[in-house]
């Protein structure tokens, strides 16, 4: 047997999963036309069916087929001849690429050994525990990149992320990664499992906090807490940018209100963890240790947000960050973890830099880059990276900071760069060390 046909026999089964999962995310990503469309005006997403949305001609099911009815219709309707815009098969073909990247990331059989262009591109969980003792968690991640993809193009448009779609988006990562602690696997890949893992006393933590933002919510709807914000037409009209809102500072204030409840019954969880002697984590059960991480994943990652918000609010006097990021980084924690949602953050705002430089100097030549981006869709760039490439991302970050090391030294800012062992290596940034 040639070496050609022995990779392609060893390629085949990873080739049709990810032309079964392309075909299903042009799928998704036709729906999330419709989503990005319709969510933000009120309407159903549901009905009614697929129409021409200046004569209401209803699609057929040819010309409704995700990219390959664009082509059909030639960018036309074919009742009144208007124009459809190149967006709608554009997101499909993303979104479908997208899918199989994240299917041949996470199950190709490449080289993932050190030093290897496929080194670290997922964590090797994925591909040794197989899509059938995986698909619980390749399913969230599905969700995850339609979610992000629907966030990026709702708040592009009308600067507002719909809280509906990064709360259905943190759903299923809490369903998806319990259902994934129920699935079979080997203990020797329990070290490998790619959502960094919690011990019982953080698992009761994230619960009870979970637990006591629920009452604030309970507080809110029945008035006995106030809505931040809840003035804030009075103040501003629709299409400016928040400048003429006088009373953030105050509102902040009533978000601490909102969030001490969610403090204290975290502090609470971990007492009642003690007296119940769930101290250990070697004692932690499969599938709560992965529901505690995908929880403590969405604290930490809102967490971080929310707490930019607060205090940049406090300090220039003016909403700092929009509640809508909050959820978007939630659910990024959620699904990925809370070391991802940390890096992820400051990723975007390093691609948040570079989009304003592009803008500077490509601007005057494109209207395209003269857009004004809010920052939920650069968070959910950074979060699509860790998905598809997180290898190569993790070490494109430790290179920089290595580089960074080597510049301060050279101008005797600091000492010289740590010695070789001594530094975290891009597997540990990647991948969670945690035991269980």
């Amino acid at each position: 047997m040639t070496l050609e046909s022995h990779l392609l026999l060893l390629w085949m089964p990873s080739l049709l999963g990810a032309a079964f999962v392309f075909a299903f995310g042009a799928c998704v990503g036709s729906f999330l036309n419709v989503l990005a469309w319709r969510l933000p005006t009120g309407q159903s997403v549901v009905t009614p069916p697929s129409r021409c949305p200046k004569c209401g001609h209803r699609l057929s099911w040819r010309e409704n087929l995700p990219i390959i009815g664009w082509l059909i219709l030639r960018g036309r309707c074919r009742a009144c001849r208007s124009a459809i815009s190149i967006q709608y098969p554009a997101i499909e073909l993303l979104v479908a690429l997208l899918f199989a990247a994240a299917y041949l990331a996470f199950y190709a059989p490449i080289d993932r050994a050190p030093g290897s262009l496929g080194a670290d591109m997922a964590s090797r969980w994925w591909e040794l525990q197989g899509f059938a003792r995986s698909w619980p968690a390749f399913v969230l991640i599905g969700v995850a990149i339609g979610g992000l993809i629907a966030m990026t193009l709702i708040d592009a448009k009308t600067m507002l992320i719909p809280p509906e779609v990064p709360t259905a988006v943190t759903v299923t990562a809490f369903a998806g990664w319990l259902v994934q602690g129920f699935m079979p696997e080997r203990p020797a890949l329990r070290d490998l499992v790619p959502i960094p893992v919690a011990s019982w006393t953080v698992a009761f933590a994230a619960i009870g906090m979970l637990a006591g933002l629920g009452v604030s919510r309970w507080l809110i709807a029945t008035k006995r807490l106030r809505q931040s914000f809840s003035d804030w037409a009075d103040y501003v009209k629709d299409g400016d940018d928040g400048g003429a809102y006088p009373h953030a500072r105050r509102e902040m204030l009533a978000e601490v209100m909102f969030l001490l409840p969610g403090l204290a019954g975290a502090g609470i969880a971990c007492v009642v963890a003690a007296l119940l002697g769930f101290t250990s984590q070697e004692s932690v059960c499969q599938p709560m240790t992965l529901l505690g991480g995908s929880m403590l994943g969405w604290i930490v990652g809102g967490g971080l947000v929310w707490a930019i918000r607060i205090l940049g609010s406090l300090a220039f006097g003016r909403e700092a960050m929009g509640l809508g990021d909050v959820h978007l980084q939630a659910a990024v924690g959620a699904v990925l973890g809370w070391k991802v949602a940390l890096l992820a953050f400051f990723v975007a705002v390093f691609l948040a830099l570079l989009w304003a430089i592009l803008s500077v100097v490509l601007g005057r030549f494109s209207s395209f880059f003269r857009k004004e981006i809010p920052f939920g869709p650069h968070l959910a760039a950074a979060a699509l990276l860790f998905i598809v490439a997180r290898g190569p991302v993790v070490h494109l970050i430790d290179g920089f900071s290595r580089s960074l090391d080597s510049m301060v030294s050279a101008v005797g800012l600091a000492p010289g760069p740590a010695p070789e062992g001594t530094r975290l290596p891009p597997a540990q940034l990647a991948e969670p060390s945690d035991k269980r």
